[in-house]
């Protein structure tokens, strides 16, 4: 079974939603998966599940360190960091991406420019990112109320606004998890 671990240090950057989408991908595509939250806030659209035959593992972590984050980053076969795109959110991304560095961990990281908009605080932001560390793999995605009204409904963005700017921005984000893991799309 292959792991996708959603993190960062800090809450509210959407980690939940991201979550939320890998499963809603991971049952469009027909294929069994466990869905762990373990972050205790109860925003995921999902119930923690265990199936047969699961083949991936989703699992939604708390906005806090952790003492098993490292242990988790380590069994991890795909890691993803999404953050929001302000100056305090600077911090605790450099956190993990320190973590990600020192520690050792192996395993591919995805960087997820959560809630980006037309105001120059986001365009600099990802200017800066992009700059500052131009090897990672980033995925960038609106603020929109589509994933608000998505998740009133219980579904995907992808299903409630299929031709929407974030639910293509959502679909790039499953090509590339798609292609790390292997998964046949």
């Amino acid at each position: 079974m292959k792991t996708v671990l959603v993190c960062n240090q800090k809450g509210g950057v959407g980690k939940t939603l991201i979550a939320d989408e890998i499963a809603f991908s991971l049952e469009r595509a027909g294929v069994p998966y466990n869905f762990y939250d373990l972050d205790g806030q109860g925003g995921s659209l999902h119930e923690q599940v265990e199936q047969d035959g699961a083949e991936f593992a989703v699992v939604d972590t708390p906005g806090a360190l952790q003492k098993d984050l490292v242990k988790w980053m380590r069994n991890a076969d795909l890691i993803i960091i999404p953050t929001k795109m302000t100056n305090r959110d600077i911090p605790p991304l450099a956190t993990m991406i320190s973590i990600v560095k020192s520690e050792g961990i192996t395993a591919p990281v995805i960087y997820v420019l959560n809630c980006w908009n037309h105001f120059r605080a986001a365009q600099d932001f990802e200017e800066w990112f992009r700059e500052t560390y131009p090897n990672e793999k980033v995925v960038t995605i609106s603020q929109s109320e589509a994933f608000t009204q998505a998740g009133a409904l219980g579904v995907s963005v992808v299903e409630y606004k299929k031709n929407s700017i974030p639910a293509e921005q959502i679909k790039v984000l499953i090509s590339i998890i798609n292609y790390e893991l292997g998964i046949k799309q």
